[in-house]
């Protein structure tokens, strides 16, 4: 009878094994840095704006735009355009503001516009998020009247609270993702969270 050979068992080397651990962490890494790119942006964002702060009442405007965009956005029902057209409301301003006009009421007429249009239309009308558009696009604006006809002392905490209070209503349409783009209500939501605690802590 033909006996077999043992074959020798083979010992590896823990030394000399490649480290799989360290690749696998830096890319789980990089896949979080990468999925959150609108938190980090935002972050960012308002570092720059918070580096050269006021009273903090002079982003009140901020309100507005935020109702005139969500309210566009769901009259349009694209959220693939949320971007263009948060492109498009901040060039708006930035041309109001280097022609010396207060952006505060053409954004306000604009909302206005959209609310008709969608209430005509019936998009506004639809159930669920759609319907709640339009009060709470007044509530912003009435927010941030109020803090325009107050003192600076006491509108930077209207402002304050008008922020955190939009990057709730953020938090609520990108867990629903509608309406609009979930990353825009991602970078909204953390600019907000940060501006408004921002002027809480840092504004005079």
């Amino acid at each position: 009878m033909t006996r077999t050979a043992p074959v020798p068992s083979t010992v590896i080397d823990p030394v000399g094994a490649p480290d799989t651990t360290r690749p696998a962490v830096w890319r789980r890494v990089t896949s979080v840095i990468g999925h959150r790119w609108p938190t980090w942006l935002a972050l960012a964002l308002a570092a720059v704006i918070l580096w050269d702060l006021g009273d903090g009442s002079e982003f009140v405007f901020l309100l507005a735009i935020a109702a005139a965009g969500y309210l566009f956005m769901a009259v349009a029902d694209r959220p693939r355009a949320t971007w263009p057209v948060l492109f498009a409301l901040v060039a708006t301003v930035v041309v109001l503001r280097l022609l010396d006009i207060d952006p505060w009421p053409a954004l306000t007429v604009v909302a206005a516009a959209f609310i008709a249009l969608g209430l005509i239309g019936g998009q506004l009308r639809r159930p669920g998020l759609y319907a709640l558009q339009s009060p709470a696009a007044l509530g912003f604006i009435a927010l941030g009247l109020a803090a325009l006809s107050v003192s600076a002392g006491i509108g930077h905490y209207l402002v304050a609270a008008g922020l955190l209070g939009h990057a709730a209503w953020d938090a609520i349409h990108w867990r629903a993702n509608t309406i609009v783009a979930r990353s825009f209500a991602e970078w909204c939501g953390v600019l907000d969270v940060t501006l408004g605690l921002g002027i809480l802590i840092l504004a005079p």
